[in-house]
């Protein structure tokens, strides 16, 4: 379902990012929205209030890091946290939106506060409730007079947004008024079922650039890489996926809004080359190589996209345990594994077999009605646990 066109530049990104479902759980990723005064990244926020949707802005840099962290109040011998105000002020249920304006207008002592703020969603021992999304908003470095620079640590903890209007945005703006944001609805489900083959992507790449998982926080303006914002950048490539956002089509607001979320994780540097390799992979549909639909010439894939293509393969086989077509989908994945094995690259899907082996597949094969191909399946199973490189790799990692 795309987004309404007519919006600012880095708008559509971000109304992805809010209703994505986050890798600790509650809904949005955190955003820090970069722009100059005057571009109404305040008002875009403040104008997705609804009768179902509170946003509570605060400016950073005129609270205490107690307005973050809490109060300590001396209460019968103990000290507790008073909360907020301003977090009594969400409903449970309710949906909202956090907003921190001017960030880098605050000092280091609130940066500090709001570390847990922003990542664990806790205000002292207070948790934010769980529809509850984070923005905040700042000036760009070069404008940032008598401001503070972000830590690293806080940096991190945010998909980071370029905000511009355009021009000819604003002209038409003039006239017909400003189109108001809506954030879109991302079924936790499909979100859900989507987010393993990103996983997978993202860790055949890094098979590839190891240097990629981390970059350096001072080369980066902005974002940077970490196992956190790859995490983001997995749960927002679903969320894209889920929309219709794809990789290699001819939208190119799709392609856009993609480069903005993914650079906004992990910098222009990381994000690149990363989503390069994502429009080269040669990954057939799993299911369709499995119901013998499509065929497989695995010469063809490098060792990168067979690691991707068997994981991809494992989510497969697993969510047909309760199937009728398990058997049949085994036999086609075991005469892959022969190949592969024929080939000399058993070490590329050694952590797929040992993972799949793990996962009750076996007994669940024992198991089939069928004879004849439960026996085949059963005879090929045998000879590849036999195979003494794989018994080591297994007994290393077990």
């Amino acid at each position: 379902m795309p987004l309404p066109d007519h919006l600012p530049n880095g708008a559509q990104a971000l109304l992805i990012a809010l209703a994505t479902p986050s890798p600790q759980g509650p809904i949005g990723i955190p955003v820090l929205l970069w722009g100059r005064p005057g571009v109404g990244k305040s008002s875009f926020i403040e104008g997705l209030a609804g009768e179902h949707l509170r946003v509570t802005t605060l400016i950073a840099s005129i609270h205490d890091p107690t307005d973050f962290s809490g109060l300590p109040v001396l209460t019968d011998g103990r000290v507790r946290y008073a909360t907020p105000e301003w977090v009594e002020a969400f409903g449970e249920d309710e949906d909202g939106i956090l907003f921190l304006d001017e960030l880098s207008t605050a000092p280091p002592s609130v940066q500090a506060a709001l570390l847990r703020v922003v990542f664990e969603r806790r205000v002292g021992f207070q948790e934010l409730p769980e529809r509850v999304r984070i923005v905040a908003a700042a000036n760009p470095p070069d404008l940032m007079i008598g401001g503070w620079e972000l830590s690293p640590p806080l940096r991190n903890r945010f998909v980071h947004l370029n905000w511009s209007i355009p021009e000819s945005l604003y002209i038409r703006s003039l006239t017909e008024g400003w189109a108001k944001g809506q954030l879109p609805d991302i079924e936790p489900a499909a979100h859900r079922q989507r987010l393993p083959e990103w996983k997978v992507k993202i860790a055949g790449f890094l098979r590839l650039s190891g240097s990629a998982l981390h970059s350096d926080p001072e080369a980066n303006a902005y974002g940077f890489a970490s196992p956190r914002t790859w995490d983001f950048a997995a749960a927002l490539l679903a969320a894209c996926d889920v929309l219709g956002y794809r990789l290699g089509s001819d939208n190119g607001t799709a392609q856009t809004v993609l480069l903005e979320l993914i650079a906004g994780c992990l910098g222009e540097a990381t994000a690149l080359p990363f989503l390069e390799y994502l429009n080269r992979l040669r990954i057939p549909d799993p299911a369709d190589i499995l119901a013998g639909r499509q065929a497989v010439d695995l010469d063809e894939l490098d060792d990168s996209e067979l690691y991707v293509l068997f994981f991809s393969l494992n989510n497969k086989l697993i969510s047909q345990f309760d199937q009728p077509e398990l058997q049949d989908y085994s036999l086609v994945y075991l005469t892959l594994v022969d190949e592969v094995f024929e080939q000399g690259r058993r070490d590329v899907i050694f952590v797929s077999l040992r993972d799949l082996a793990r996962s009750g597949w076996v007994s669940r094969l024992a198991a089939a009605d069928e004879e004849d191909g439960r026996n085949q399946a059963m005879e090929q199973i045998a000879r590849l646990f036999s195979d003494s490189t794989f018994k080591e790799f297994v007994d290393v990692l077990a």
